[in-house]
């Protein structure tokens, strides 16, 4: 049953054969990232782990090497992107030779021969096959199938339609998830993979079910819908008659409205504190924005960090000095946890600062198996020079995004640029309460390549009605 998985590849296949990488894009691949669990597998001989997203991304990468290079413009991002996915790789491949020092008789027969660098050698080659599929080809997507000239906007807002259509479906269906404290998502696909490898458990907190819908955990699916919500909020701005109609005649329920409240109602059941705090710091960015010019707010807003950084430095020192048995419920050992991460794993980084531990070779400390800070696993698994290329890919995007808002924009265009920066923001928060995983990952490189994609529209003279320079996403997140 678990060849199901190649079900999408099969679709995507047909739809490209039929349609357009774009149409495939919309149709197979979005679908499959945010209505399936990824974390249910294919495993075949000699090949990494497929997913059903990583089977719909095959063939559209495929054709868009195929055909759409001729149009690609090289850029650094590109070489990071690709770098990370080959971090990946090279530590799970490298991770006892590169910290013994045996790689300097890596060309020597009876090196090559080795049985365990042989097996390290394929797990980092499976590893970095694997970045490919969730980073390299996602971001391709995203610089090649959203901004094209001519088109780009009808792209743009089919694209986030169809996100958030398919995020208020996942947040309808996660109600009973939510009054009952299970996961409804595992248990239907646990039919289809009886012996899964992975599975994740259900979460209770206030006496309510923290939805994880297809994403595996809360704190992943508070992610997702963060970045639902606020390019939500985009569309919404940007063309006023998206799901403007009534659904039922008398009643005043639009489309639009009940998607947004949906996504609203998706990110609360989570119950997942950092992704609230995500959007609160969007929203104050935004707010910043509105009333001071790019570079002040973007000043101000450092500024605003650090203050916020350094109170929440100091509660979560008063709210975790006690040991672990002596908390006195499962948010504060969840606190604890954290805080002891930071110090057990410390040393284990500094003993291989450059390329780290390797993806699935890291030692336990403690049996903290879980790393929940983004930051300090790649640390651990892939050392300062992957930890160093993630931040480049996060410091680069956001440059990009405050260099275009610095310029004369059309209102739509600068409104999508604030969109993105606002969801950079919030993941970049939430990431330090965990990792970059299952569909996260892969909407994140979506995204990174989009930014990268965009390009300053001339501005235009100035209209009246819904898309008038005073109206847009900074007023609406406000």
């Amino acid at each position: 049953m678990a060849a199901i998985v190649l079900v999408p590849a099969l679709i995507c296949g047909l739809v490209l054969a039929l349609g357009s990488a774009r149409r495939a894009l919309l149709d197979v691949y979005l679908p499959a990232l945010l209505l399936l669990p990824q974390y249910y597998v294919l495993r075949l001989p000699h090949l990494p782990p497929l997913g059903f997203a990583d089977a719909a991304i095959l063939p559209l990468g495929t054709v868009l090497i195929a055909t759409q290079m001729r149009r690609w413009r090289w850029a650094w991002m590109d070489l990071w992107v690709l770098l990370l996915a080959a971090s990946q790789g090279l530590s799970e491949a490298m991770s006892t030779e590169l910290a013994n020092g045996d790689w300097l008789r890596i060309f020597s027969a009876d090196f090559i021969a080795s049985p365990r660098f042989n097996t390290n050698l394929a797990d980092g080659a499976l590893m970095f096959v694997d970045g490919v599929l969730t980073m390299v080809l996602p971001y391709m997507a995203g610089r090649l199938l959203i901004e094209q000239d001519g088109e780009r906007q009808a792209m743009r807002e089919k694209l986030v339609a169809r996100i958030a259509v398919l995020l208020a479906v996942v947040a309808l269906v996660s109600v009973r998830d939510f009054l009952t404290g299970t996961n409804g998502w595992q248990r239907m696909m646990g039919r289809i993979f009886p012996n899964a490898y992975e599975s994740w458990p259900e979460q209770v907190r206030w006496g309510f079910g923290r939805i994880a819908g297809p994403y595996g955990h809360a704190i992943l699916a508070g992610m997702v819908f963060l970045m639902g919500l606020i390019y939500c909020l985009w569309l919404c701005s940007a063309n006023h008659e998206w799901g403007a109609r009534r659904l039922m005649s008398g009643l005043p329920v639009t489309g639009r409205g009940l998607a947004l409240a949906a996504i609203v109602a998706g990110l609360l059941m989570t119950q997942s504190r950092g992704p609230w705090i995500g959007v609160a710091l969007a929203l104050v960015f935004a707010l910043l924005t509105r009333y001071l010019p790019v570079a002040k707010a973007a000043a101000a807003f450092l500024v605003f960090i650090a203050c916020f950084a350094t109170l929440a430095i100091f509660a979560a020192n008063r709210y975790t000095a006690r040991q672990m048995r002596q908390a006195s419920s499962e948010e504060q050992r969840n606190a604890i946890y954290r805080r002891e991460l930071l110090a057990n794993y410390a040393p284990v980084v500094r003993q291989r600062m450059l390329f780290g531990w390797g993806v699935t070779t890291y030692p336990a400390v403690n049996g903290q198996q879980s790393i929940d800070n983004q930051y300090l696993m790649l640390a651990v698994k892939e050392g300062f020079a992957g930890l160093g290329i993630f931040l480049t890919i996060v410091a680069g995007t956001a440059a990009k995004l405050l260099r275009l808002i610095a310029q004369p924009m059309e209102p739509r265009d600068r409104m999508l640029a604030f969109a993105h920066m606002s969801v950079l923001i919030g993941l970049v928060a939430t990431l330090a309460t965990v990792y970059l995983g299952e569909q996260v990952v892969m909407l994140f490189f979506l995204l990174t390549g989009w930014v990268q994609a965009m390009r300053a529209a001339p501005a235009l003279a100035p209209v009246a009605g819904p898309l008038d320079s005073r109206a847009g996403f900074r007023r609406v997140l406000v």
